[in-house]
C-alpha cells in the first residue's frame, strides 16, 4: 500500500535550488516552482476564477433572498427565526451574518464566499488526488474540477452548497491522513499522533454536518472505504500471511493506511463518526420537526434516474454527463485492469463518496419524507472530478490528455454562459426589476411621496415580491411600504405579515404615487387598481418583466 506520507509518485518534494549568494529571488522563484502544493495552488485559484466571474449579472432568486433575509438580522432575530424554520442552515447564515457585518450584503458580496471556497475545494481536491495517486492524476482532477458544471454554478450561488463540497474533500483528506498515521504507530510515528487526526476529523466532521446536514452521509461512505480496507487486510493475512501482507503492503495497491492499521483504522473512523454523531444528534432531532419547509420535494420515482446519472453533477448539460460518466466508467476499467494499481486505494475511498450518498438521501425519500434533491448532493463533485481523471491520467500522451480537457472545456462552456445569463436562477429578473424603479423614480419631481405594494412572487406561495425590496434594497429607499404589518426579522419566520390593501387603503392619502410589484400568474392588477381607483389613482405606467409585472399609478 503507498505510504500517503510520501508522493504516491515516488518523487522526492525536495526543492533543488540555487544558493549561489545574490540569487536570493532566483532562490525563491525556484523554491516555488518545486513547492509540492503549487498545483493546488494554482488550480484553487483558476476554480475561483472561473466559477467566480460576472457574480454580479444574474439576479438573486429565492433561495437566495432566504440567505440574505435571514442572515442580516440581528442575532436575537436569527436565533428566534432558527427556532421554527431554517434550523438546517443555522451555522451557515451565522457565517453569513459575520461576512455582512465585515463586506455589507450585496448581491456580490452574498455569493464571493461560495467563489472562495469553492477555490478551496478545487485545492484541496488536487491534494487529496495527489496523496491517493501522482501528480498528474492531481492536475487533471483538479482541472476537471474547475470544469464540472455543477461546480461552476456551486460557486456563484449565494447557499452553503460550495462549502458542503469544501467539507466533503477535507474530511476525506483528513481521513486519509488519520488512517495513514494509524498505519505508522510504532514505525515512525506516535500513537498520540494518529489520534490528534482522528480527534480532528471527529471535530472536522461536526462542523461540516452543521454546515450542511446531508455531509453525514459522507462519513458513513468512509466507514465503507475503512471495512474495505479492513476486509483487504484480513484477505491478505489468510492467503500470504503476516509477512508475506506486510511485503504487499510495499506495493502500491491501496492509498489508505498500512494493512496493519485497517484495524485500528477503523476503529479511529468509528469513534470519530460516534462523536460527530452524538455532537449534531440535537440538531439533526429539532432539523426533522421543520421537515415540513421541504414539503415540495417529490418522492423518488424514475425521473430521479435522471437527476441521480444528470442533474446532480452535470447540471443542465446532458453531453457532459454522458462525457463524465464515460470517464468515471473507464477509470474503473483501467482500475480493473491493473493498468494502474496504486489508483485500487483512490477506488476504495472515493467510489463510496460517490455512491453512498445518493443511495442513502434516495433509500431515505423512499421509506420517510422525500429528502432528495440534486442539488443536495453537491459535495460529490470532487470524488467525480478525481474519479474521472484516472482514466484520462492513465493516457501516456500529453497531447491526449490536453485534448480531454479541451473537449471538457468545450462541453461545459455553453452552460458557464447560461449560468451567467440575468436570468440564470429560476428565470428570476428581480434585478430587473430594481433596475427600472430606480430609473422611473429617478425622472420624478423633487419631493414626490411615493408609496408600493407588494403582491405575490412567482412559484413561491408564502413570499411576496417584498422579497425584491430585500435584495435589492436600493431602487425601493424612501417609499412607503404601507400594507407592511410585521417585517420578516419581527415574526420568528422566514416572511413577513402584511395587511390587505383595502385595510389600509387611506394610509395612500398623502401618497402622490404608488407602484405595484406582483407576479404575471397570481396577478393583483384588476384588484389593486379598482382599490386606488377610489382614492382618486390611475395606472400611469405599465410593465411586463419575466415572471413579474410592474405598474406606476398617480392620482
Amino acid at each position: 500500500m503507498t505510504n500517503l506520507l510520501h508522493p504516491a509518485d515516488g518523487r522526492s518534494t525536495a526543492p533543488t535550488v540555487s544558493t549561489t549568494p545574490g540569487s536570493g529571488r532566483g532562490t525563491t522563484l525556484a523554491r516555488l516552482r518545486h513547492w509540492r502544493h503549487l498545483d493546488a495552488l494554482l488550480i484553487g485559484v483558476l476554480a475561483a476564477a472561473i466559477s467566480g466571474a460576472f457574480l454580479w449579472v444574474p439576479s438573486v432568486w429565492y433561495d437566495e433572498a432566504a440567505t440574505v433575509i435571514s442572515a442580516t438580522r440581528s442575532w436575537g432575530q436569527l436565533w428566534q427565526m432558527i427556532q421554527n424554520v431554517d434550523l438546517v442552515h443555522a451555522t451557515y447564515y451565522a457565517f453569513m451574518h459575520l461576512w455582512f457585518d465585515v463586506f455589507p450584503y450585496s448581491p456580490v458580496t452574498l455569493r464571493v464566499p461560495s467563489t472562495i471556497a469553492t477555490g478551496l475545494a478545487a485545492a484541496f481536491t488536487v491534494v487529496l488526488a495527489r496523496s491517493l495517486a501522482d501528480r498528474r492524476t492531481a492536475v487533471v482532477a483538479g482541472l476537471l474540477f474547475c470544469l464540472i458544471p455543477r461546480v461552476t454554478w456551486m460557486g456563484g450561488e449565494g447557499r452553503s452548497y460550495a462549502f458542503s463540497a469544501l467539507f466533503a474533500v477535507a474530511l476525506t483528506l483528513v481521513l486519509v491522513t488519520a488512517s495513514r498515521r494509524t498505519a505508522q504507530v510504532g514505525e515512525t510515528r506516535t500513537r498520540a499522533s494518529a489520534v490528534r487526526w482522528w480527534v480532528a476529523y471527529a471535530v472536522l466532521a461536526v462542523v461540516a454536518v452543521l454546515f450542511f446536514l446531508y455531509v453525514a452521509f459522507v462519513v458513513v461512505g468512509h466507514g465503507v472505504t475503512m471495512l474495505l480496507q479492513w476486509r483487504r487486510e484480513r484477505r491478505l493475512r489468510a492467503s500470504y500471511g503476516s509477512v508475506a501482507a506486510s511485503r504487499d503492503a510495499a506495493a502500491p495497491v491501496s492509498s489508505v493506511g498500512g494493512p496493519h492499521g485497517a484495524r485500528s483504522s477503523f476503529v479511529g473512523w468509528f469513534a470519530g463518526a460516534a462523536v460527530a454523531g452524538l455532537a449534531s444528534l440535537p440538531v439533526v432531532y429539532f432539523t426533522s420537526e421543520q421537515s415540513g419547509q421541504v414539503g415540495w420535494l417529490d418522492r423518488p420515482s424514475f425521473a430521479t434516474i435522471d437527476q441521480v446519472l444528470t442533474t446532480q453533477w452535470f447540471y443542465q448539460n446532458d453531453r457532459f454527463a454522458v462525457f463524465g460518466w464515460m470517464l468515471v466508467v473507464a477509470s474503473l476499467v483501467v482500475v480493473a485492469a491493473g493498468l494502474v494499481p496504486r489508483a485500487r486505494g483512490l477506488v476504495a475511498v472515493v467510489l463510496p463518496w460517490m455512491i453512498v450518498p445518493t443511495v442513502g438521501l434516495v433509500g431515505v425519500s423512499l421509506v420517510t419524507e422525500p429528502l432528495y434533491s440534486p442539488r443536495y448532493l453537491t459535495f460529490g463533485t470532487p470524488a467525480v472530478a478525481i474519479m474521472m481523471a484516472v482514466a484520462v491520467a492513465a493516457v501516456p500522451w500529453r497531447r491526449v490528455i490536453a485534448l480531454v480537457l479541451l473537449l471538457a472545456l468545450t462541453l461545459t462552456a455553453p452552460t458557464w454562459e447560461r449560468q451567467r445569463q440575468p436570468e440564470a436562477k429560476d428565470s428570476a429578473a428581480w434585478n430587473q426589476v430594481a433596475d427600472l424603479v430606480s430609473e422611473q423614480r429617478a425622472l420624478e419631481p423633487a419631493g414626490t411621496d411615493e408609496g408600493v405594494v407588494f403582491g405575490p412572487v412567482r412559484r413561491h406561495p408564502k413570499a411576496t415580491s417584498r422579497i425584491i425590496e430585500h435584495t435589492y434594497p436600493a431602487a425601493f429607499e424612501g417609499m412607503s411600504d404601507f400594507t407592511l404589518e410585521t417585517p420578516a426579522a419581527e415574526t420568528g419566520g422566514l416572511w413577513e405579515v402584511q395587511y390587505p390593501l383595502e385595510d389600509v387603503i387611506d394610509r395612500t392619502d398623502d401618497l402622490d404615487v404608488v407602484w405595484l410589484i406582483t407576479s404575471d400568474k397570481q396577478d393583483w392588477r384588476p384588484r389593486v387598481t379598482a382599490d386606488l381607483a377610489a382614492k382618486g389613482f390611475h395606472v400611469a405606467d405599465e410593465w411586463h418583466l419575466t415572471r413579474t409585472n410592474v405598474l406606476r399609478y398617480e392620482r
